[in-house]
Order: C-alpha cells, then sequence, then structure tokens
C-alpha cells in the first residue's frame, strides 16, 4: 500500500541528505513522486540613499548560490542513482523523482510550494549553527497546511510500524492524526501517550484511543508522570520503551509566534529523538 504519492525534499540554502531520501522512499513505496526543492536566496535590496552593494559582491554572492544549487542537485541525483531511482515526471508511474530549483523565494516559498505535496520531509542537523533548517521547517508547517516528517541522521527499517501519539488534546495534535491516518491505519501497534500535567483542555487519551480501535487499529493508551523530567524526555523514554519508529505530535504553541514553535517539548524531541517525528500545525 503507498501511503504517500508525492513527498517534497525542501533544501533552504542545505544539503540534500541520505536520511531524508531514505525516509521519503519508505513512505512513498514502488509507485509515487518525490521532488527535491533547492531554495537558493538573493541579497534583500537595501533601501536608503547612497546605500549601494560593491557589484563585484553581489556577482560573488551570486556564483557563490548557483554553485550550491548544482552541488545540491548533483548530490541528489547520486543518490538517486545509488537507489535506482529514475528521474522522471510527477504524472508518470513507479518510484520516480524531480527537481526544482527556487530562486530567491525563501522559506516562505517552499512553505507555499509544499501545499502541492501530500508530505514534507526534512532531515534535522543539531550542533551546526550555519545550517538553518529549523526556518524551513517552520515554513512548512505555517504555511503549506500539510504535514511535516522531521527525521535525524538515524532511519529505522520501518517507519509507522509502531507509532507513538504524543497526545495532549490539542487541536494540532488532532490535525496531525488526519494527517497520518493511513500511516495509523497500516501500524501494528499505536500508544496513545499523555505526560500528567502537560495537556490543554480536550478529550483524554483513552477516549482517543477507543475511537482509534472503531478503525481496528491495535492501540493502547498510557498515562505517566513527568516528575523530575522535562515533558519532551518523557515522550522519548517512553517511546524508547516502546521501540516506537514514529512519533506524531502536534506542533503546538500557545503562542503564535514562529520563534516559540521548537520550544519546550517539541525542543526536546527534535533536538533527541532517533525516531521521526510527524507534525502538523
Amino acid at each position: 500500500m503507498t501511503l504517500m504519492k508525492t513527498i517534497l525534499l525542501p533544501f533552504n540554502n542545505t544539503q540534500p541528505t541520505v536520511a531524508a531520501l531514505d525516509a521519503a522512499c519508505l513512505l512513498v513505496g514502488n509507485d509515487g513522486y518525490i521532488e527535491g526543492a533547492f531554495c537558493r536566496q538573493v541579497l534583500p535590496i537595501i533601501a536608503g540613499e547612497g546605500i549601494t552593494l560593491p557589484g563585484d559582491y553581489l556577482a560573488e554572492f551570486e556564483e557563490e548560490g548557483r554553485q550550491q544549487a548544482e552541488a545540491a542537485r548533483e548530490t541528489f541525483r547520486s543518490l538517486l542513482a545509488e537507489r535506482s531511482i529514475q528521474e522522471g515526471n510527477i504524472t508518470g508511474s513507479g518510484l520516480r523523482a524531480g527537481w526544482t530549483e527556487m530562486v530567491g523565494s525563501g522559506p516562505e516559498g517552499i512553505g507555499e510550494y509544499a501545499r502541492l505535496f501530500d508530505l514534507s520531509v526534512i532531515s534535522r542537523v543539531v550542533g551546526d549553527p550555519a545550517v538553518d533548517w529549523k526556518t524551513t521547517a517552520e515554513a512548512v508547517l505555517f504555511d503549506s497546511g500539510r504535514p511535516l516528517l522531521i527525521v535525524s541522521n538515524e532511519i529505522p527499517a520501518q517507519v509507522g510500524s509502531r507509532i507513538v501519539v504524543a497526545w495532549n488534546a490539542s487541536t494540532e495534535t488532532s490535525r496531525t492524526l488526519t494527517a497520518g491516518a493511513a500511516l495509523l491505519q497500516t501500524s501494528q501497534e499505536v500508544l496513545v501517550l499523555t505526560v500528567k500535567g502537560a495537556t490543554v483542555a480536550g478529550p483524554e487519551g483513552d477516549r482517543l484511543a477507543q475511537h482509534l480501535k472503531t478503525s481496528g487499529i491495535n492501540v493502547e493508551s498510557r498515562v505517566v508522570e513527568r516528575g523530575s523530567r522535562g515533558v519532551g524526555e518523557a515522550i522519548l523514554e517512553e517511546a524508547q520503551q516502546f521501540q516506537a519508529d514514529l512519533i506524531i505530535k502536534g506542533a503546538y504553541t500557545q503562542s503564535r509566534l514562529r520563534q516559540l514553535i521548537f520550544g519546550g517539548a517539541t525542543s526536546d524531541l527534535i533536538n533527541q529523538a532517533s525516531q521521526p517525528i510527524l507534525m502538523s500545525h
């Protein structure tokens, strides 16, 4: 069963990764389309009397961006070749891939473009401040209306066989459940996990589990104490014990400011989880 027919791998001045492509291949199956999209930045226009930029500087910046885009495309093609994935048209058949280069649109342009795809996959980069993957992730979450899968550099043999739903009763988590419905349906076992004291007003986890059971999903619910742990740490520990290969979590924040979306429990998850994390907002 093909879970996702079209998957976007966005690269905002970053290079394609093995983890992102392998995760996409697991989800798209033998008949689907994977597209790499590289966003090449341009210098913003600075308005003001007497403010100019040297022509050679502009030319160097443009050339650097062109070289980064070319390197990204070659890396993507190399990864495709290693996996015997053919470059092809989105309306074709079989497992195929394509490439798009976007100039000057920034992360917001990627977020808008992602509206066309069933899912976007982004590989997190931890410990390298020069790689701003979070801005792209935020743009996809806020601007696409589509789900996002964040992966580490470790991809399990399966994605979605054993799923932990980090249930906090929020509308964002509910939407993410809808986005991950196909994965839930084909899973072997699902754990609806609630960290006590880390929820908003809404249905309890056991009620959600009952509803999932009506769809034939093998599911259990569990409420755990936070104790001295952070909420994200508690989720990670339970997911590890459950041997989860996917965590489903809403991109929830009490503030609508984008820079806060990766705070708190979400920050712990995306920075430390070895499992892929499916998110939606």
